[in-house]
């Protein structure tokens, strides 16, 4: 099943800005934390809200990340955070594809793609059976096989 966070970014929506593309999530991950290690001051573990201030995403939602409400967050509200709005994006990310599907036949011809930059863009490359559409699953087939060519082709963080 394709990670929803990438087809979402193939189709340009804006997510919450943490939850990158899945076929960059180790290196973000990786500069995620980093992020958080040099905002959180004190070295608690966890983020007050002017701590927070150094983590632009963070402080902006910062109320709903602090799910204990204990005034402070931790990489594991971020975290479960950014799960819960990837979940969400990629639902829009389906009902944008329905609404560009000008026809009701559950494929978008290459005028109806403009509706949506990175499939037009990648058009020819999604439509593998040359037919001049595409189909939601070729464009999960698209996404899915650029994530396994960046995981093989990224060098992993330390």
């Amino acid at each position: 099943m394709l990670k929803p966070v990438l087809f979402v970014s193939l189709l340009l929506f804006p997510a919450f800005a943490l939850a990158d593309s899945a076929d960059k999530s180790g290196e973000k991950q990786y500069r995620m934390e980093e992020q958080f290690k040099k905002a959180d001051k004190d070295n608690d573990g966890t983020l007050t809200k002017d701590e927070a201030k150094a983590m632009p995403h963070v402080a902006k939602h910062f109320k709903e990340i602090d799910t204990d409400k204990d005034g402070t967050v931790s990489m594991d509200e971020i975290h479960a955070f950014m799960k819960s709005h990837k979940e969400g994006a990629h639902e829009h990310g389906k009902k944008s594809f329905t609404k560009a599907d000008k026809d009701n036949d559950g494929t978008l011809t290459k005028e109806e793609a403009k509706a949506m930059p990175n499939v037009y863009k990648n058009f020819d490359a999604i439509d593998t059976n040359k037919d001049g559409t595409v189909s939601l699953e070729e464009v999960h087939n698209f996404m899915k096989a650029k994530r396994e060519q960046n995981k093989t082709t990224k060098p992993q963080a330390n």
